[in-house]
């Protein structure tokens, strides 16, 4: 493994030097200095002006990495075929390389495409992220001092961190290819944008692309709470996730530095290498936690951190305690994915970023709607909470909190978003937001969730509520693409689902749900969930054949539809847990993923 390990740490080395040379090279305006590929002027050196010699640099810069991606997925095939973690990313980056080289040839050919410049940086970042893994996998990681349920949440975390950044970047590189750079002369703000950035919407991309970086940041302070609070079980990854949040400061000074200064070519180069720098170091972030992981406490040791965990808990402050006692009863976690779905259908609705106003008040009303119907669940199923390990910790099953006050607080949620939004909004979303806490309440709740099989592919409507409500809070009506992001969360919501109660089964049999591993077995829910999985995929690219979306959304829906069906696939023939566990993570970002796509195909395109 060491030498893995080594050849693995030269090549993180030259490929980040890869795509900040690429970098340089977009800035330079020398991407089309040698008009041919892969010769330049039919030599294989030919160095006629600087912006060739920059260009067959990164391209001979590209052979070494190639070089170095074959010989570690060698490596790993000789002395790592047990070790998964380490072979698999090893043989993903070599299939990356060939899809690297061909939009390397038609970013030259095509002459600069926005999209294909795009498409060509995400890939060499996610060959990147590839070789941080092999390196860091490979190594051996000390034993964790830390519940494991904790380990993954912050890796959750880092990985969603590091994806959002990636996307990030890529949205830069749209900034960039579109010649959206100086369409805003201002910073932070846009300032008066010249009539040709507005003309061709380019004023917008360039607003897009801060407002994506500000909430980045803000997911990147969340990150660097949570490591700091795990510093002194995992003191690396406090450091990392500091070295990540500095250098993401930096870079987005030097972002705003680049309209400031007139776009000048040295400061629009380090912007996108310090951007490299916080994508490599969030996902060196997020390996080092998937590492830990694998070296949880078991047996005894486990038991004991378990009985600290209660001890701390029970040593908070009443007030702080109380406070997180009924943000959990809102079920966090659950609400953001929701809010997110709304936000993503605010902007396809208007095709345009939706006012700040608009989309606070949208997002606080949905935020009590989906709280209030989490908590109403939690105050219904605390019988069964109890009884299910995994939700025995919950505020209302640990007796923190009341049945009479959760309820109360459910109610009251209720009553407060449908007056704000009905005040702020409009009332078709009231109305909607509404409707969605009544049929998850009384639908799947009460009725369905302990009687039927069929409970979460019914109740499961309620959760594609939140996509019409923010289409309303836009339009103030319903239109057929409305009801088709209604379809892809009702149709996504089994597979995900289903995949969680193939993990938890012996939870569900415990507290008599219903469930479909209970009802009708393993062997028929993996079959429902690839069948989903498959109908999803059928559903996504409707919105691409009624004209509601363009390429880049049609090639996301494909590829992020195709990995899910591929593990639905996968757990079709595995009969152990852990396709469904890696199907549940997937699922959640596949739906984050598709939605962005679809808000990056409506504002940088129509």
């Amino acid at each position: 493994m060491k030498i893995i390990r080594r050849i693995a740490w030269v090549a993180v080395g030259f490929t980040y030097f890869l795509v900040a040379l690429g970098g340089t090279v977009r800035v330079n305006n020398a991407g089309l200095s040698c008009p041919d590929w892969p010769l330049c002027f039919g030599k294989p050196f030919a160095f006629p002006d600087a912006g060739a010699l920059l260009e067959q640099s990164h391209r001979y810069t590209a052979s070494i990495v190639g070089v170095l991606v074959i010989l570690v997925a060698i490596c790993a095939l000789l002395w790592a075929r047990q070790a998964r973690q380490v072979l698999y990313p090893a043989l993903i980056a070599p299939v990356l390389l060939v899809i690297q080289i061909v939009l390397g040839a038609l970013t030259v050919l095509w002459k600069l495409p926005p999209e294909i410049i795009a498409a060509h940086l995400g890939v060499a970042l996610a060959i990147f992220a590839m070789v941080i893994t092999v390196a860091i996998m490979a190594g051996t990681a000390a034993p964790s001092r830390e519940l494991p349920e904790k380990t993954r949440k912050f890796a959750r975390l880092a990985i969603t961190n590091a994806l959002l950044v990636y996307l990030l970047m890529l949205s830069g590189s749209y900034v960039v290819g579109s010649g959206a750079s100086l369409a805003c002369p201002g910073w932070p703000l846009c300032g008066p944008a010249p009539a040709w950035a507005i003309q061709y919407h380019l004023a917008d991309v360039n607003i897009f692309h801060r407002l994506f970086a500000t909430f980045v940041g803000l997911v990147l302070i969340w990150t660097l709470y949570a490591a700091w609070r795990r510093r002194k079980v995992a003191p690396g990854q406090s450091w990392v996730a500091i070295a990540a949040g500095v250098l993401f400061v930096a870079q987005s000074i030097v972002g705003g530095l680049i309209p400031l200064l007139n776009k000048p070519v040295f400061i629009a180069g380090l912007h996108l290498a310090l951007a490299s720098a916080v994508w490599g170091m969030l996902v060196i972030l997020a390996v080092l936690a998937a590492r830990q992981l694998r070296a949880a406490p078991q047996g005894a040791e486990l038991e004991e951190l378990e009985v600290a965990a209660e001890k701390e808990q029970v040593e908070a402050g009443p007030v702080r305690q109380t406070i997180s006692s009924y943000v959990n009863l809102m079920k966090p976690h659950v609400t953001v994915l929701l809010l997110g779905v709304t936000v993503a259908a605010m902007t396809i609705a208007k095709g345009a970023l939706p006012s700040l106003g608009l989309t606070l008040a949208t997002l606080l009303g949905g935020a009590m709607a989906a709280g209030s119907a989490n908590c109403l669940n939690c105050y219904i199923d605390r019988d069964i909470d109890q009884i299910m390990g995994r939700t025995q910790r919950r505020s209302l099953p640990s007796g923190r909190v009341q049945p009479l006050q959760a309820l109360i607080f459910g109610i009251v949620l209720a009553i407060a978003s449908f007056a704000e939004l009905t005040v702020f909004v409009n009332l078709l979303s009231a109305v909607l937001a509404f409707s969605a806490i009544l049929f998850y309440v009384f639908v799947y709740t009460i009725w369905l969730k302990r009687s039927s099989a069929q409970n979460i592919v019914i109740g499961g409507a309620a959760g594609a509520v939140p996509v019409l409500v923010g289409w309303a809070a836009v339009t103030n009506g319903i239109s057929l693409p409305a009801i088709w992001l209604f379809a892809i969360i009702f149709y996504w919501t089994p597979p995900h689902f289903w995949a969680l109660a193939l993990l938890i089964q012996k939870d569900y049999e415990k507290a008599h749900v219903p469930m479909l591993p209970v009802a009708m077995g393993e062997a028929e829910t993996r079959k429902q969930i690839f069948l989903y999985s498959l109908l999803l995929l059928a559903v996504t690219l409707v919105l691409f054949g009624m004209h509601a979306m363009s390429y880049i959304y049609l090639v996301s829906a494909v590829v992020l539809g195709g990995i899910l069906l591929y593990m639905a696939i996968r757990l079709l023939r595995d009969q152990t847990k852990r396709w469904a566990r890696t199907l549940f993570w997937y699922s959640n970002c596949y739906l984050t993923l598709i939605f962005t796509a679809m808000v990056f195909d409506r504002v940088l395109l129509h």
